[in-house]
């Protein structure tokens, strides 16, 4: 019989680059994905969800050393062979934050809208064991983000 581990749920820092005093506080579950953090991202800065985005897993914006994490349906259409130019693979954010080997401490780049070019660096906090909340959710939310394109 296998032990079965308990839900950790991951706690993320998040600073906005270019925005003094812009934080947020997220939690997503272990079983969600890198595109669950991205929405509850879009959530925290009041962002909607029209543009690319990507994830570098060493913290550092368009890395060339980290696989690069995007929009499942982007991922898959614009880089069926898994590498694009001379940057490194390329994968779906449907990854499970759980399988992705991430540690207390280690820093995430993120980029939103590809054209403004947002830049968010989370740090992950803490892996805590599940508390039976629903997540993803904003935890804290200092500082008004600026805001991306309006809709007409």
């Amino acid at each position: 019989m296998r032990l079965r581990r308990p839900r950790q749920v991951y706690i993320f820092r998040v600073k906005l680059e270019g925005a003094s005093g812009v934080k947020r506080r997220l939690a997503v579950h272990g079983d969600q994905t890198l595109a669950d953090l991205h929405l509850v991202l879009q959530e925290a800065f009041g962002w909607d969800d029209e543009h690319l985005y990507a994830f570098w897993l060493d913290g550092r914006h368009w890395s060339l050393d980290a696989v690069e994490y995007g929009r499942p349906e982007h991922a898959k259409q614009q880089n069926p062979g898994g590498k694009l130019w001379d940057m490194p693979e390329t994968r779906s954010a449907a990854e499970r934050l759980d399988r992705l080997e991430l540690l207390p401490g280690q820093k995430i780049a993120y980029v939103f809208d590809f054209g403004d070019e947002w830049r968010v660096e989370l740090t992950v906090a803490d892996i805590a064991v599940d508390d039976g909340r629903r997540y993803p959710a904003v935890l804290e939310a200092v500082g008004g983000a600026p805001p991306n394109y309006h809709a007409a």
